[in-house]
This record gives structure tokens, sequence and C-alpha cells, in this order.
């Protein structure tokens, strides 16, 4: 029988053990309780970075994935493994890891279909799809969330938007206008009228743009971004003649930015030469201090000198052009005016006359604004005159070729059969017209109008 003080000592050894026990249970808890807050709470951080700054977050969702990965790993029974396996979807989703987020929502919409999260890992996923560029997949699942109180306005708008990143312009559009109408406020509303304004900008619809853009800057914020929206605006006005609104519009961004001013004070010169007024132009122009606006602005003042006939000054702006704006778009044009311009107002005798061929000058002009700044119109003038002034250099046919093409698939001009015509007949066995045929051929046998 054992004695009463060997009986204290087998209890209080035994009260020791469970102690013991019930501390490493406790603990254990804990180290799961960590964990989890910790994947929770770098999720957090690094959604509120990506508000600053998209793509910054980046490395506290790599730390909140290996925080919810040993959640799920090693208590896959615990009460919070629905939200370990949710954080696992959302953090590839934001690391743009969609092809391992698709895998993990798809596995989470499987297993948790009753989750407080599932609707939203569902709009995440579709989300995941329209970033795998699996776009009519993507748009089906938010198409099935329209009715949801929580996602349907994203949805909606996220639906419209998969559109536009598909280039499908017209169900973009559509889908815009139909957002528009449901959910007319609301930074949303906002954000489908500047993509409904590009899109119709894009189109070639600038009055339906003026208006849209319009209606977006009436209730936009107050920012750098919005003062070149503005910008624009003023830039459509101009394009359709209406300087005065041009003007009324410029007037709201003016003194804010340096850039932006130089790019106002270049449109308001381009006012000024449209009404007739060119000795206010000259001066708008000549004081464009630096910047991307100065190469334009000095090209378009050598070309109004060279239209008045001072030559000499028109060959100082054009030369300036292409020595000190050697990475702008309008060195190029200068370099080919430059030497047009000398090939035609210099002496023959002249030790400083240039060897030019004119007609190839005048081709390679035509070509510059073509390809360097895809401007349809002036190119077309350009190659005009190609054909016009040259009708017997090897480059006239080439600019008949650059005609049909540029009114048959860039600027939709119905004219361009007549240009076909003329070339085929004028120019019957250059290559051409041999090009055209083949072009033609080709789109005839495919149905291809690309």
């Amino acid at each position: 029988m054992m004695s009463s003080s060997g009986l204290r000592r087998v209890v209080n050894a035994l009260k020791t053990s469970l102690w013991a026990g019930g501390i490493l249970v406790l603990l254990s808890g804990f180290a799961y309780f960590n964990t989890f807050y910790n994947a929770e709470r770098y999720y957090k951080e690094g959604l509120k970075d990506e508000e600053s700054k998209k793509g910054s977050g980046k490395a506290q969702f790599k730390k909140s994935l290996e925080k919810a990965v040993i959640v799920a790993r090693d208590y896959p029974d615990s009460r919070w493994v629905d939200d370990a396996f949710f954080l696992i979807a959302m953090n590839y989703y934001w690391m743009e890891n969609y092809e391992k987020a698709r895998s993990q929502f798809e596995g989470f919409l499987d297993y948790f279909s009753s989750s407080p999260f599932t609707e939203e890992a569902r709009y995440h996923y579709a989300l995941t799809l329209i970033g795998l560029k699996q776009y009519s997949e993507g748009r089906l699942v938010l198409q099935r969330m329209f009715d949801s109180k929580r996602f349907g306005r994203g949805a909606r708008f996220r639906w419209a938007l998969a559109f536009r990143e598909e280039e499908d312009w017209d169900g973009a559009s559509s889908a815009f206008k139909g957002f528009l109408d449901r959910y007319p406020r609301g930074d949303l509303a906002s954000d489908a009228r500047l993509h409904l304004a590009e899109i119709e900008l894009a189109g070639g619809d600038t009055l339906s743009a003026i208006k849209t853009y319009e209606r977006y800057l009436k209730r936009a914020e107050t920012s750098k971004e919005n003062f070149e929206r503005f910008l624009t605006l003023a830039e459509l006005h101009y394009l359709e003649e209406d300087y005065v609104a041009a003007r009324r519009t410029l007037r709201k961004v003016k003194g804010q930015y340096r850039d932006i001013d130089e790019r106002s004070d270049l449109l308001t010169a381009k006012i000024e030469l449209a009404e007739g007024d060119s000795s206010q132009a000259e001066k708008l122009l000549a004081r464009i201090p630096s910047g991307n606006s100065r190469a334009e602005a000095f090209f378009i003042l050598a070309n109004l000198y060279e239209i008045q006939q001072r030559y000499d000054l028109a060959l100082v702006y054009y030369d300036t052009v292409t020595r000190r704006e050697k990475r702008s778009d309008y060195a190029a044009l200068a370099e080919r005016k430059k030497t047009l311009l000398q090939a035609r107002v210099v002496e023959p005798d002249s030790a400083d006359t240039v060897k030019v061929d004119p007609a190839n000058e005048q081709f390679l002009l035509a070509q510059t604004y073509l390809l360097s700044l895809g401007d349809f119109e002036r190119a077309l003038e350009e190659y005009t005159k190609v054909i016009e002034e040259y009708p017997e250099s090897e480059y006239a046919p080439k600019a008949l070729y650059g005609i049909v093409w540029m009114k048959r698939y860039r600027l939709g001009d119905t004219l361009w059969q007549a240009d076909l015509d003329r070339l085929l007949e004028l120019y019957p066995e250059s290559k051409a017209a041999k090009d055209a045929r083949e072009l033609l051929g080709d789109e005839e046998a495919s149905g291809d109008s690309t």
C-alpha cells in the first residue's frame, strides 16, 4: 500500500503532466492562429500598396501566400481552411500568376461552394480568365453575376471592359453604353465614359467622343491625367473647327503643368493659323522652350516661312529640328523638307547645290508622314504631289499605290477603286500595279479585308 506522501507525489506528477500537455495544445493553437493572422495582414498590406501603385504589393502578397500555404497544409481541418485557400488564390491573382490563380480558384469553387468567400472568388476567377485572354469564358462567368448585389455593378463593368481588351470595339461600345444606362452615376460610370470616349475617338466618331469626354470631365476629379484629357478635348474641338470651344477648354488647363502649357501654346498657335493670324502664331511657336512640342512647333514655323517664301528662315528652322530634335518624329520630315527646299531654291551653279532626285524626296516625304507619324491625310497630300509634279518618274505609280492602300484600309474612302483604275491604266506594267493586283486578288480569294 502506497504511503500518503507517495500518493501526493503521483498526483503532483499527474498534474504537472496535464499542465504541460495543455501548454503544448495552447502553443500549437497560438502558432496556427498567428500564422493565419499574418497571412491576412500581409494580404491587406499588399492591397493597400496596390491602391497607391499597381504592382507595388507583390512582396506583401508573396509573404501572405507563404503563410496561407502553411495553414492550408498543416491545419486542413481548421475552421479557417477555406479562408487560407481563398487567400492562396487571391495572392496568385494579385501577383498576376494567372495560371496558378485559375487552378486555385477552380479548386476553391469545387470544394468550398458554401464558403462566404465563394461569390468573391467567382468574380476574381472571371477576371483571371480575362487576364489569360480567355475573354468569352470570363465574360460568361461575369454575366452570371449581373444580379449579384455585391458584385453586379463591377461584373457588368468588367464584362464591357473585356470587349475592349479583346479589341471588339462595337461590342465594347454597346456594352459601355448599356452600363451607363443602368448605372449613370458613380466612379465606375466615370470610368465607363472615359473608355467609351476613347473607343469613339479611335473609331473616328469625333463628335460623339467630344460629347462623352465633356460628360466625363464635368464630374472628374482634378488631376494631371484629367488635365491631359481636357487638352485632348480641346484638340478634338480644333479638329472640328470649333475654335471658340477649343479656346474655352484650353483656359481650364493653363498654368497647371509646364509640359501641358507647352502643348496648350502649340494648339493655340494652330488655332491662330487656322483663323488667319500668322503673326501671333509665329510668336507662340517660336517661344516654346523645350520638350516634344518644340520639334512640331519649329516644323510648323518652317512650313509657314516656306509658304511665305522666306526660304532662309525656313531652312534655319528645318535645320534646327534635324540637329536639335533628332529623336522626334519630325526630324526625318524636316530633313526631307530641307533637302527638297534646297533643291528648289539654291542656284544651279552654286557649290551648295544639293544633288537630289526631287521626285524621290517628295515620295519619301509622303512615306515619312505615313510611317513615322501615321498622318494619313497629310501623307495623301504628299503622295498626290508626287503624281502631279513628277508623273513620269518611277515614284508616281508607287504613290498611287500608297493612295489606294490608305483610302481602302485606313481612311474608308470609297473612291479608292477609281485610284486603282487610274494606276492600272497609267502604269499597267509597273511593280505597283502588279502589287495592287496581287493584294486585291488575295483579298477576294480569302475574303479578308484586314
